[in-house]
């Protein structure tokens, strides 16, 4: 629910939360529970090629390093719709392999799924099915990944015949394909494979539920008339569209609008985002702020009033007082505003 003033979340992990609106910046609305893994956080749930994880990776700063060409692999549920999106550091140039719906986690070359390859200025994408006829999918060049040193990558997946797939690297759609049967992939593993011993950096992945709708293309070069901007928050639709109005209210699944055409109203699952607004109230840093971090990913900060083996209970200048069940959480970071200890929590972001 969503007033003038508050905005009220039911959670399983902390019953409703009432959170003071002008604390809060923007909201995005997903159909199902969006996150399936995120991480890495450690080694746990990862399995090497090569068998002994410590010789061949580096776990550090919620980032894995590649010490040589021994890939790893995990098993994760992917849904049918599904998007997967990594973030790859390299030195000298991109030489990697990323696997997905592979069966068989403990070989840098399964018998099925797809690979994409990264080759210096190459990407191809490769499918390989069971009692099918194997496909190159993808064959571009991106001139732009030596120079850059990192990238950001997006893998759109809709398993169904008629779904559209898709690969984006920094927002930019690289190529698509559909009108190939997924369905009967049974792997869920993904597998990051570095082709040579020139260490690889991968941090922020992410396998979370996908609408099926590609993000919009932007304009040929159109750029909008910045001195006759709409006033309002931007309502990004499921479809890619914007609104400019103002978010009236959201109960009982329906978003209520107002805008420059008049009164709006939209179910929310229609919608992928609402901008609340720009500025902010300043949130106070406590002595007490610990820093709990969701095994989907994400965070909260909340100032400690005690802990125990099942519930914490604290305190935040967004909703209050709370208590959360401790199984909510992967992790909890203390003494969180002294910077100096940043190296010893994560790692430097340097150390390869």
């Amino acid at each position: 629910n969503l007033g003038d003033k508050t905005i009220t979340l039911e959670t399983w992990y902390a019953g409703n939360l009432t959170l003071r609106r002008s604390l809060v910046h923007s909201l995005d609305i997903f159909n199902q529970s969006p996150s399936f893994y995120n991480g890495p956080d450690g080694p746990e749930g990862w399995v090497s090629a090569g068998g002994n994880i410590e010789k061949y990776w580096t776990f550090k700063n919620r980032t894995m390093i590649s010490k040589a060409r021994s890939g790893i692999a995990r098993e994760v549920a992917i849904p049918d719709k599904a998007k997967i999106s990594f973030t790859a550091n390299w030195r000298s140039s991109p030489y990697f392999r990323i696997l997905f719906f592979s069966d068989d986690g403990s070989d840098d070359y399964p018998g099925t799924g797809y690979s994409l390859n990264i080759q210096r200025t190459y990407l191809s994408v490769y499918r390989n099915a069971p009692n099918d006829r194997n496909n190159d999918i993808i064959s571009e060049s991106i001139r732009n990944m030596l120079e850059a040193e990192t990238a950001e990558f997006t893998i759109y997946l809709d398993r169904s015949k008629d779904g559209t797939n898709a690969i984006h690297i920094d927002d930019k759609e690289i190529g698509t394909w559909t009108g190939v049967d997924d369905t009967k992939f049974k792997g869920n593993w993904i597998h990051f494979v570095p082709q040579n011993t020139s260490p690889i950096k991968f941090s922020n992945i992410s396998v979370s539920q996908w609408d099926g709708i590609l993000p919009a293309k932007p304009d040929n070069e159109e750029e909008e008339d910045t001195d006759e901007k709409l006033e309002g928050q931007e309502i990004r639709l499921a479809n890619g569209d914007v609104i400019i109005g103002t978010v009236k209210s959201i109960d009982k699944g329906n978003v209520s609008l107002s805008t420059s055409f008049g009164e709006v109203g939209v179910p929310i699952k229609l919608m992928r985002s609402v901008a609340l607004s720009e500025k902010i109230d300043e949130v106070r840093m406590e002595t007490n702020d610990v820093r709990c971090w969701f095994h989907e990913g994400g965070y909260i900060t909340v100032k400690l009033k005690s802990l125990d083996e099942k519930t914490l209970r604290g305190y935040s200048q967004v909703w209050g007082d709370a208590e959360f069940d401790i199984d909510a959480f992967s992790r909890i970071e203390f003494n969180i505003w002294r910077p100096e200890l940043d190296t010893a929590r994560y790692g430097s972001s340097t150390d390869w």
